[in-house]
């Protein structure tokens, strides 16, 4: 006859532990963030992956349209965070809040949320 184990509270707590650590990995592994454009142009976001030492070659290109928000992720990579540069009409934004890859991007949290807006001929990006 073959002996089954008891399920014990330990291994149930040690079981749920696992699986919360597994979770946690997953989401630092593909960090998503949302994008929302206040402006009356369309905002192409260049993404690179969360390790990306020189943001040199996007991992993905994405855009949102005028007055529209969307969510988008990265290969994490373990850092919980993409790296993104913004554009329209051919011309980079949000240049001033670039902290990563030797100031040419900007590091993005995953839950993060950014706006973009514009006052006058200038825009304007909250994070």
């Amino acid at each position: 006859m073959r002996h089954i184990p008891a399920v014990t509270p330990f291994s149930l707590i040690a079981l749920g532990w696992v699986l919360a650590m597994a979770v946690a990995q997953a989401a630092e592994a593909s960090p998503r963030f949302t994008v929302t454009n206040e402006t009356d142009a369309k905002v192409n976001v260049y993404i690179f992956t969360g390790d990306d030492a020189v943001c040199t070659w996007e991992e993905k290109l994405k855009s949102v349209s005028a007055g529209e928000t969307d969510s988008y992720g990265c290969t994490g990579n373990g850092k919980g965070q993409c790296k993104v540069q913004f554009y329209t009409g051919g011309d980079e934004i949000c240049k001033s809040d670039r902290n990563t890859c030797s100031k040419n991007a900007i590091k993005v949290d995953g839950g993060s949320s950014i706006t973009i807006a514009k006052q006058g001929d200038a825009y304007v990006c909250s994070f």
